[in-house]
């Protein structure tokens, strides 16, 4: 019973201290001797800023290596120890041994709450280069690759039974935990998704969490083409001829949409317009093409309800 008690006051605590996810971390800036932080190993290629990659360190005996996973000492006490997953390590112009890393969160900072594994880590798309004396130990962490089907649930139970086995061997034996992860968490698409292992941990100055974000920004920007025939607009692309829906205001006498429909459940619901996109006018005004100064000519497709009595 008392074993019972402390557990769940473990749990109880590790929760209060995790209110939210990780975002943005603040290393602990600590001053250690060069001798106890080397590279193991002869020097890789280069970034695309020029600096030199090594695929594996050896920081105050330990041996951290590209494709694993270390906690990242934090500046408040309090707050629990963020783990990274290793992507590549890299030496800057100052001579200072970096790290670029990405964020992996514990179940309880997901929305699975106390419901999910303690063992479990989810990788996410926050990433953070960090120096290489921030790292507090590392982390026994598995990559595991789950396949789906009817043909595997016997196996999948089999492993997870063997699996939950060794946990508790290691529990009562007070060894360190285990970490295990399986899915990346991406909270603004609300889902978990499958880990892409054939672009992780490869150790070429890549990040393909940071390179996807730069494709998102660029596809975000507005454009316009040289004979104004088209447009991108928060990463779609449309062209004169295409037909788009547009909000209902913009049509309405007096700015506002009206409602035309016979429901009272929806009395304030108003659908899209469907309009043929016609014409790009560029504002002379304007050096630089923006959506505030660009007008679009667009032909109005009305429906049955816009024009009944």
């Amino acid at each position: 019973m008392e074993e019972d008690y402390e557990v769940e006051k473990e749990k109880t605590l590790l929760l209060e201290k995790i209110k939210k996810p990780y975002s943005v971390v603040k290393p602990t800036k600590f001053c250690f001797s060069n001798k106890e932080i080397t590279w193991d190993g002869l020097p890789g290629d280069k970034t695309c800023a020029g600096e030199t990659l090594y695929k594996r360190a050896i920081v105050r005996g330990d041996a951290v290596a590209v494709g694993s996973s270390v906690l990242v000492e934090m500046d408040d006490s309090d707050d629990v120890s963020p783990i990274y997953f290793v992507e590549y390590m890299f030496e800057n112009s100052d001579g200072r041994k970096m790290v670029h890393g990405r964020l992996m969160l514990r179940g309880l900072q997901t929305v699975l709450g106390t419901s999910a594994n303690e063992r479990e880590v989810f990788l996410t798309n926050d990433c953070l280069v960090f120096d290489m004396g921030d790292v507090k130990q590392t982390v026994v962490m598995d990559i595991r690759l789950t396949p789906w089907g009817y043909q595997h649930r016997k196996t999948n139970a089999n492993n997870d039974k063997i699996d939950r086995a060794r946990a508790e061997e290691r529990r009562r034996r007070r060894l360190p935990l285990e970490y295990y992860c399986r899915s990346l968490y991406w909270p603004e698409r609300g889902a978990f998704f499958c880990l892409s292992t054939n672009t992780m941990g490869l150790g070429s100055g890549v990040c393909q969490s940071c390179k996807m974000k730069e494709t998102q920004k660029e596809k975000e920007i507005f454009k316009v083409n040289k004979s104004k025939t088209t447009f991108s607009l928060k990463g779609a692309e449309y062209s004169v001829k295409d037909f788009v829906y547009l909000r209902p205001h913009y049509f309405a006498a007096d700015g506002k949409a009206m409602d035309t429909s016979k429901s009272r459940k929806n009395a304030r619901l108003k659908p899209f317009v469907v309009c043929h996109l016609l014409e790009i006018e560029l504002s002379k005004s304007y050096k630089l093409a923006d959506p505030e100064s660009t007008k679009v000519k667009v032909r109005r497709f009305f429906r049955p309800d816009d024009i009944s009595p």
